[in-house]
């Protein structure tokens, strides 16, 4: 569902968080420029598969999955998004086709940024086009560091890893120890490279060892020092 806009980039706060932070306001004006705002429902589908991308998607509230159709579970999560993040930036610049959906995790608000006006920018600045390549050379590094992390190691390892993962991303609630974001089982076991049972089973062991507390998709971090121990 659409909504009208209220803001526009040049006076919104979270700039100076995103990629966009060392634009000019000239720069800003026209990526403002025919700018869309979208607002999406909690398991509202953003984009699917195979859809080819209209502009830059950047997530001004709320959390977001990509998901690709698995063959062991219903899907694979391949990312995890939180403000000021953008969504699909490298099918935007390589002109392809979504290889993945992305699905609201919670309440989200979307910008979408023409493509035209975001180039325009891009052409034009060095600067920009260095820090964009810099942030999807680091995406591409991070991704193959966990891909070995989670195929080279045992199962409570896997698990230790992706909730520390999640405690970087997202953080804790206002306690410090509830994690910021809720999962289903199956989403964690998705992130984990494990099956849904497996991660039940290892979640009841950490249980007993007094390392997390779960009260239905609240997840909280009771010894992050353990935690930790499990994964060096």
């Amino acid at each position: 569902m659409e909504i009208k806009c209220l803001g526009n980039c040049v006076g919104c706060l979270k700039v100076n968080l995103s990629l966009f932070s060392d634009l000019n306001e000239n720069e800003l004006e026209l990526i403002n420029r025919g700018r869309d705002k979208f607002y999406y429902k909690k398991g509202d589908v953003i984009f699917k598969e195979g859809s080819q991308p209209i502009g830059l998607n950047c997530l001004s509230l709320g959390k977001v999955k990509l998901v690709k159709t698995g063959k062991i579970e219903d899907e694979f999560i391949v990312g995890l998004f939180k403000p000021v993040d953008f969504i699909g930036f490298d099918h935007l610049m390589s002109n392809s086709p979504y290889s993945y959906s992305a699905i609201a995790l919670e309440d989200v608000n979307i910008c979408i940024i023409k493509k035209e006006n975001l180039f325009g920018v891009i052409s034009k600045n060095l600067g920009l086009s260095t820090k964009i390549i810099d942030h999807l050379s680091q995406k591409l590094i991070s991704q193959n560091e966990r891909l070995l992390i989670l195929t080279q190691t045992k199962l409570e390892s896997r698990l230790a890893y992706t909730l520390l993962d999640l405690i970087n991303f997202f953080g804790f609630e206002a306690d410090g120890k509830t994690l910021a974001v809720e999962l289903k089982r199956k989403e964690i076991a998705s992130l984990s490279s494990m099956n849904t049972a497996n991660v039940i089973r290892m979640m009841s062991h950490f249980k007993k060892l007094k390392i997390i507390n779960t009260k239905l998709r609240k997840i909280q971090i009771l010894r992050l020092d353990l935690l930790k121990n499990l994964v060096d």
